[in-house]
């Protein structure tokens, strides 16, 4: 995909413009934070809705994000601080940091009066295998690629994918669970300001999905986030 920069104010954060999508339905969503000279790539990374085998719904929303050219909106963003560290979560706190990004969720998509989304442990399983991959690999999506010619356990006949910056979302803050707090919603809602017609965004707010799976991993004090849908 190609993607062109639009210009940014210092301090801020902007989202490029996106250019036509590939066949492979998956978008990518690159910005920057400039602090400075100092230049920091995120991204976050969505896999549109795709049908599995079998019957699709009548009215069902497309199965690629929109071919037209979007302008994204821009975000204040801190800049990573080098020097600062934060502890991996405990279990306990990883299994809230979970309960979290499900919340921001279903927070969002009652604003569109959409039904809440139920985490689903199968399909847990596979996004935290996804995010795994993804924290070796840094390849977005290489997991669910290769795992959904046939829906996986937990999976109904549709399904869909967003996944945080493929180099990891840097730390935020030196408490384990207000860093992986704020790493969530740094990710969130870059994906729900995208509005209609952005890849992140449309995954979230699908009306036929019913079941999320979230998976969170941490590798070198850098969260891995994969958060994958379904009905």
């Amino acid at each position: 995909m190609r993607l062109r920069s639009l210009p940014r104010a210092p301090g801020k954060a902007v989202l490029p413009s996106v250019a036509p999508a590939p066949p492979d339905r998956c978008l990518s969503t690159r910005f920057f934070v400039t602090l400075a000279v100092l230049l920091s790539p995120i991204s976050a990374i969505a896999c549109a809705d795709s049908p599995g085998p079998g019957p699709s719904a009548p009215g069902k929303p497309t199965q690629t994000p929109s071919r037209g050219t979007h302008a994204m909106p821009s975000i204040t963003l801190p800049a990573p601080d080098p020097n600062l560290r934060a502890a991996p979560p405990t279990p306990a706190a990883a299994d809230a940091l979970v309960q979290y990004n499900l919340d921001r969720i279903n927070a969002l998509r009652a604003t569109k009066k959409l039904p809440p989304l139920v985490h689903d442990a199968a399909i847990a399983a596979f996004a935290r295998a996804g995010s795994e991959q993804l924290a070796r690999d840094h390849n977005a999506h290489a997991h669910f690629a290769a795992n959904t010619k046939r829906p996986p356990p937990g999976f109904g006949n549709r399904m869909a994918e967003n996944q945080g910056d493929p180099g990891g979302v840097f730390v935020m803050d030196k408490d384990p669970t207000a860093n992986g707090r704020k790493q969530i919603d740094v990710m969130i809602k870059l994906m729900f300001d995208e509005g209609p017609g952005g890849g992140h965004y449309d995954n979230m707010m699908n009306p036929l999905f019913r079941k999320v799976g979230i998976g969170l991993v941490y590798v070198a004090d850098r969260l891995y986030m994969t958060n994958d849908f379904s009905n």
